[in-house]
This record gives structure tokens, C-alpha cells and sequence, in this order.
């Protein structure tokens, strides 16, 4: 038998990449076993065997699974609040209000459908969600609130007929179909189209009369 055949074979090691690259890996290992089976599943074990990775290099990217959980929500937090700050029109003075509106629903329905895991973490929480993401969640909740108000004083002022109307009721009312809709898009986006959202939300303001007909 030859010496080569003999030699025991060595354990290859995972190839040496920057921490910001290991950091990325973890997250995104995380990130899908909570969108496909609950933070119950997003143990530090569970995670380093879907990421493909010795335990300790997951420890060596973050030293605790709150910290990892942090440091996820921060990032897919970053991305929600920026799609909003996005779709949120430049003039909040819009001298067509039902067209903001629009054009924020518009915005904001392509942004989950392009990329639906941050909006699925802040909208469909499990019930094992730990505290500090639902903490997270009502940071995000209290943005989209905010520019509803904005949205909806835009349009409710332009109106006499409407003066009294409750504008705190109908942001929140507002905030809630939209948070239904991106539900359903979530669920089942082949049925629930950000085009058909949209379009239904044309011929309800068409229905108040707030847009002309086409």
C-alpha cells in the first residue's frame, strides 16, 4: 500500500473571509429560517447548519443569538423604512393629493414585491416573535402612521364636504387596508398583484369622486 493511500485525510477548512461577508451569510442564513419556520427555528445551531458553517465561526460574526437577532432586524428594518422614506412624495404639499396617495401605494407595493422579507417580519409576526422585534415592528408602524396622516390631511382638506371628518381615525384606517393589502401580496403575490392593489384603490377614489374618470 503506498504512502499516499495511507496518509489520513485532513478536515478542509472553511476558506478565511472578511467578517462584514461572514456577517452577511449569517444574517441571510437567519433570516430565511425565520421567514420559513418561525424565530423558534433561528437558534445559533440551526442557523450555522443553514448557513453551512462551523458553529464557531457563527459566534466569531456575532457573540449571542440577540445580538444576530438585533443586528437582522436593523438591517431589514433599514431597508422597509428607506422604501418608505422613498415612496413618500417630495412636496408634501402636493397640489394633487389623490395622486399622492397613489403614488405612495404605488411605491410601496412594488417595494414588497420586489422585496417581500422585511415587510413579511413587520407585518406577519409569529407568535414566538421575540420583544425586541415587535418593539421594532411599532418603529416602522409609527413611521408609515405618520406619513398616512400627512397623505390623508392633503386630501381631506381640499374638500368642505369632508372638513369634519376625523383625520386620526382616517389614517389609521388608511394604515390598516394598506397593511391588509401587503398581507395578501405576501400571502399569495400571483393573486394579489401590487397592479390590481393599486388599480382598486384607483376606483375607490374614483367612487368618492376624488379621481376623475378614464
Amino acid at each position: 500500500m503506498s504512502a499516499a493511500s495511507t496518509t489520513p485525510t485532513r478536515a478542509r477548512r472553511q476558506p478565511r473571509k472578511p467578517i462584514t461577508v461572514r456577517r452577511e451569510e449569517v444574517l441571510g442564513a437567519a433570516l430565511r429560517l425565520i421567514v420559513e419556520r418561525g424565530y423558534g427555528a433561528a437558534t445559533m445551531e440551526g442557523i450555522a447548519r443553514e448557513a453551512g458553517l462551523a458553529k464557531p465561526v457563527v459566534y466569531n460574526a456575532y457573540p449571542g443569538r440577540g445580538p444576530l437577532l438585533r443586528a437582522l432586524l436593523e438591517r431589514e428594518e433599514a431597508s422597509a423604512f428607506k422604501a418608505l422614506g422613498e415612496a413618500m412624495p417630495a412636496d408634501a404639499a402636493d397640489p394633487d393629493p389623490p395622486e399622492a396617495l397613489l403614488s405612495w401605494l404605488r411605491a410601496l407595493a412594488r417595494a414588497i414585491a420586489e422585496n417581500p422579507s422585511p415587510w413579511r417580519l413587520m407585518l406577519m409576526p409569529s407568535d414566538d416573535t421575540p420583544d425586541v422585534v415587535r418593539e421594532h415592528v411599532e418603529d416602522g408602524r409609527r413611521l408609515a402612521l405618520a406619513q398616512a396622516r400627512q397623505l390623508v390631511e392633503g386630501l381631506l382638506s381640499r374638500d368642505r364636504s369632508l372638513a369634519s371628518m376625523d383625520r386620526d381615525l382616517a389614517a389609521h384606517s388608511l394604515l390598516a387596508m394598506g397593511e391588509q393589502a401587503a398581507r395578501l401580496m405576501l400571502d399569495d403575490p400571483a393573486e394579489y398583484t401590487p397592479e390590481r392593489l393599486v388599480a382598486f384603490a384607483e376606483d375607490v377614489l374614483r367612487a368618492l369622486g376624488k379621481v376623475g374618470r378614464a
